[in-house]
């Protein structure tokens, strides 16, 4: 997407909730000064800017969820922080009754497409990789598991990683995946 094209897309879509997440966060975080709200409402802009966008299925959402990682990460940074502050954080839910279920939907079929992506690996790429990531497993516990060396683990590793990146970034095809189709869900296209 051209420069001109996003910077259209960022004031139609992300903008106009600015209002509606400052207020969000300022009713639900107490010890959030207005120069904190501030910064954390441009660092949300700036993470939204470099992400694509493509994958946004709610820009007001994805402003929302963002944020609240902001102010997570300043959370967990803040050598001292007031209860009342990490209390209101704690109490931070983020549902958007409008998109729930398609979003649930959603994660359901791109957990089916990863669960398939990985049924194509090669078998000892697979085995790695689950050993990796479902019983995280060290890449020495695995060279000793498969009776391998922790280069090769390496290798392995690197492949499955490398293979189920172009999996996952591969077009999809179908009504139910094609990305117009979503956008005109939401009425966004």
């Amino acid at each position: 997407m051209d420069h001109q094209a996003r910077l259209l897309w960022f004031a139609r879509e992300v903008l106009p909730h600015e209002g509606d997440v400052r207020h969000w966060l300022a009713g639900r975080i107490r010890g959030l000064t207005s120069c904190e709200l501030d910064e954390v409402v441009q660092e949300a802009y700036a993470r939204i800017w470099t992400v694509d966008i493509d994958r946004i299925v709610s820009a007001r959402a994805y402003l929302f969820v963002t944020a609240r990682h902001i102010v997570g990460e300043h959370v967990r940074r803040s050598r001292i922080v007031s209860i009342e502050l990490m209390a209101d954080f704690e109490s931070l839910n983020i549902v958007d009754e409008e998109i729930g279920a398609f979003r649930r939907l959603s994660g359901e079929q791109e957990l089916a497409r990863l669960h398939a992506a990985i049924a194509t690996l090669p078998p000892k790429c697979r085995q790695a990789f689950q050993l990796k990531k479902l019983e995280e497993l060290s890449q020495r516990e695995i060279a000793e598991r498969m009776g391998i060396s922790e280069s090769t683990v390496e290798k392995h590793l690197a492949k499955a990683l490398r293979l189920l990146m172009e999996a996952m970034k591969a077009p999809q095809t179908g009504a139910e995946d094609d990305e117009r189709g979503k956008r005109r869900f939401w009425g966004f296209g």
